[in-house]
C-alpha cells in the first residue's frame, strides 16, 4: 500500500497552470523527497494508501466525477481505518487572493472537529505569513459603542460549511435577531459568488447592501460588530478589532467569537493571540510543500 496517493483527478480539470493542480503536485513532490511511497492519480478510481490527498470537500449535494472521487474516498478511508487529507482555501484570503498559502487537516474541514496539528502553536507561522502577504499586526478590541452598523456576511448556499442550512431563512431570523436588540444599520454582504435578492431586505429602515467591488476590509472598517453564519472571512474581522458572532461551532473563529445576537450592543472580547498562532500554523505554501514539511508534519498522526 502506498503512503501517499495524490488526486490530480479530484479536481474538475488537470491543467499545469491551474492553481491547485500546482498545489497537489507540490505536495507528492515534498512527500516523495522525504521518503513517503507515492502515486498521482489522474483517473477517477481510488487507490489504496494511508493518506489520501485532495482539494476540497462534499456538501450536502453534489454533482460531478471529480466531487464523487473524494466522497469515495473519504468512505474508503473511514473504512479502512486510513485516513484522507483534505486542503481548503487560507483563512487570510483577504490579504492572499493567489492562494500563496492553503489550509491542510487530516480527515474532515471543520476546524473544531478534525485534525489540523496545531494545537499550542507559537508565533513563527503568524510571523512568517504576516510578512509574506504585507499583513498589518492585530488591532485592538474596537471599543463598544464605537462602531456605526453591523455588517452580516453571507456564504455559497450548498456549500459544506453551510451544513444543509438554508441560507435564506438563516438571513431573516438573523436580520430578525438584530432587530429585537438594536436599530443599528445593518450592511449585508453577499458571497461574491452568489447572486441573492435582496429587495425584502433593503425596503426595511436601514438596511443596505454592500456597494459592488467593495472589499471585505472595507465593509469591515467601521462596523460596530460582524455575523457570520460560520465563514473564514470571520478571521478578518477579528484581525481588525471588530466583534463576531458565528452561529456554527465549527467556524475557525468559534473560539474567539460571541454566539448570541441578543448580546450584540455589549459583546465580549477574548483573548486572541493563542488563537491566532494556531490558526496560522495550519496554513502552508508551495515552497513548504516541495521540502516536504507538511508531509513531515502530519506523517505523525497517520496509522503506520
Amino acid at each position: 500500500m502506498y503512503d501517499v496517493v495524490v488526486y490530480l483527478s479530484s479536481l474538475p480539470r488537470i491543467a499545469d497552470h491551474d492553481r491547485k493542480a500546482q498545489i497537489l503536485k507540490a505536495f507528492a513532490e515534498g512527500a516523495q523527497r522525504a521518503g513517503a511511497r507515492i502515486f498521482v492519480q489522474t483517473k477517477h478510481e481510488v487507490i489504496p494508501a494511508r493518506l489520501g490527498v485532495f482539494i476540497g470537500w462534499v456538501g450536502q449535494t453534489f454533482s460531478g466525477p471529480h466531487i464523487h472521487l473524494r466522497k469515495n474516498v473519504i468512505d474508503w478511508s473511514r473504512a479502512n481505518g486510513q485516513h484522507c487529507m483534505p486542503i481548503d482555501g487560507s483563512c487570510f484570503k483577504f490579504a492572499d487572493p493567489k492562494s500563496m498559502y492553503v489550509r491542510y487537516s487530516l480527515d474532515g474541514v471543520f476546524y473544531n472537529e478534525h485534525e489540523y496539528a496545531n494545537k499550542g502553536s507559537i508565533n513563527t507561522k503568524w510571523n512568517q505569513l504576516r510578512y509574506d502577504l504585507r499583513m498589518p499586526g492585530m488591532r485592538p478590541w474596537r471599543e463598544n459603542g464605537t462602531g456605526s452598523h453591523i455588517l452580516i456576511c453571507l456564504q455559497r448556499d450548498g456549500g459544506w460549511n453551510m451544513k444543509g442550512t438554508d441560507l435564506d431563512q438563516w438571513l431573516a431570523n438573523t436580520v430578525t435577531q438584530i432587530r429585537k436588540v438594536t436599530d443599528k444599520p445593518i450592511l449585508i454582504r453577499p458571497h461574491p459568488k452568489r447572486k441573492y435578492n435582496l429587495k425584502g431586505y433593503l425596503k426595511q429602515n436601514n438596511i443596505y447592501e454592500s456597494v459592488p467591488d467593495s472589499t471585505l476590509e472595507q465593509d469591515i472598517e467601521g462596523a460596530h460588530a460582524a455575523v457570520f453564519y460560520n465563514s473564514s472571512s470571520s478571521v478578518a474581522a477579528i484581525l481588525k478589532g471588530v466583534p463576531v458572532f458565528v452561529q456554527d461551532q465549527d467556524a475557525v473563529t468559534w473560539d474567539v467569537a460571541n454566539h448570541d445576537i441578543k448580546n450584540i450592543l455589549n459583546p465580549v472580547y477574548p483573548e486572541r493571540s493563542q488563537w491566532l498562532y494556531d490558526l496560522a500554523s495550519c496554513h502552508w505554501c508551495d515552497e513548504e510543500l516541495r521540502k516536504g514539511l507538511v508531509w513531515k508534519h502530519f506523517e505523525p498522526y497517520l496509522k503506520s
